[in-house]
């Protein structure tokens, strides 16, 4: 009864009229927000009390393009959202695009592309490369911790673009090497345009190495959580599969 009347809820809230862009494929709940940047205040990601259900998510969630050129979901289920990560007691929360693994070469400088038209959010133009002594520093409080809170974790993203596609949706590009000139908060960007390329900023092994590690760790947002959280491989994979479908 009480997932019936979340997706009514949710359901009734999703406007049936078509967007004014045509990539665009997401309804905004706020029939008066536009893609401009006069004037504009970001969407906030609307909160949500915990996993959300397949159903809702299925109605709003779908047309993105892959963040790769040529890119594919990799096949197996480490570089999936839910995935432990020992190495910080933590829990993945996006998909890592990596050479040989996602259908398609990656490889450092390569381009990183908006997978959907929104508006950019977050981007970090003056990021910090992480030292040794503060990666060691973050990961030994994360094993005293027993888990990896939410400063280490977004620490350890490195640089970050994000962009907001409205209704509670936000895709957040990490690890990049750089960030594309002109990509700047409150600027709107469309599907397929570039916003930064692949690097390997605030992984471990990047920090000596700037060959190792590089790749894409690519999440969609969906309010306070990430897109297939607390839900079965399958049913995760499932919904990852309807974001890439037109």
């Amino acid at each position: 009864m009480v997932l019936a009347a979340a997706a009514a809820v949710v359901l009734g809230l999703i406007c049936t009229s078509s967007s004014e862009h045509d990539d665009r494929e997401i309804h905004i709940v706020r029939p008066k927000a536009s893609l401009t940047t006069e004037g504009l205040t970001p969407l906030t990601p609307t909160p949500t009390a915990g996993p959300t259900t397949p159903p809702i998510l299925e109605a709003v969630i779908h047309g993105f393009h892959f963040p790769i050129d040529g890119a594919c979901l990799p096949q197996e289920d480490d570089l999936m959202p839910n995935a432990p990560r020992e190495y910080r007691l933590g829990t993945h929360e996006g998909v890592d695009f990596y050479e040989g693994r996602c259908c398609v070469a990656v490889a450092r400088g390569m381009p990183v592309l908006a997978a959907k038209t929104g508006v950019v959010i977050r981007v970090d133009h003056d990021y910090q490369d992480i030292t040794a002594e503060e990666m060691d520093a973050m990961l030994t409080l994360s094993q005293q911790q027993g888990s990896t809170d939410a400063a280490t974790l977004d620490r350890l993203r490195g640089r970050q673009v994000w962009v907001d596609h409205g209704n509670g949706i936000v895709t957040r590009y990490c690890h990049l090497m750089d960030v594309e000139a002109g990509i700047a908060k409150g600027v709107v960007v469309r599907a397929g345009q570039v916003l930064g390329h692949v690097g390997n900023s605030g992984t471990p092994e990047g920090i000596s190495d700037v060959d190792a590690e590089n790749h894409l760790h690519f999440e969609i947002r969906v309010g306070d959580g990430y897109l297939g959280q607390g839900l079965s491989a399958g049913e995760m994979r499932r919904l990852w599969e309807k974001a890439f479908s037109p």
